[in-house]
């Protein structure tokens, strides 16, 4: 897979407040957000899958890199949808998370991976 690009004024994650920066009780809520959609596996699934269906150009901005993290990136933009929470958010949330749910998170975002590389590839 050749690594795609797209200029960021098509990215859906930044048209959503992914590279936002929030503080304050905004931040605490958006924690809360974080906690809420990792700890629940069905909309933590849901969430993740509706990253590789909306957003396309995101998408392939940054799955087509596979020198990122790609499993981050799709937790952390179901969290964008999810809540309009940044990504600095769930990064500063995710060490504080049980390691059952950061396993159980992955093993959904792996799977998401997957599926959206046998669909890319059929495009």
């Amino acid at each position: 897979m050749e690594q795609v690009y797209h200029p960021w004024n098509l990215w859906e994650d930044h048209k959503n407040g992914f590279y936002d920066n929030i503080s304050g009780k905004n931040r605490v809520d958006l924690e809360n957000k974080v906690f809420e959609l990792f700890e629940n596996s069905r909309i933590c699934e849901d969430y993740m899958f509706r990253v590789i269906n909306e957003w396309r150009y995101s998408c392939e901005h940054n799955l087509s890199n596979k020198s990122m993290n790609r499993i981050a990136y799709i937790g952390q933009a179901a969290c964008c949808i999810y809540g309009g929470v940044p990504s600095t958010v769930t990064m500063d949330c995710w060490s504080s998370l049980d390691k059952e749910v950061r396993e159980n998170a992955n093993k959904i975002a792996e799977k998401v991976l997957l599926c959206w590389e046998s669909m890319y590839a059929e495009e």
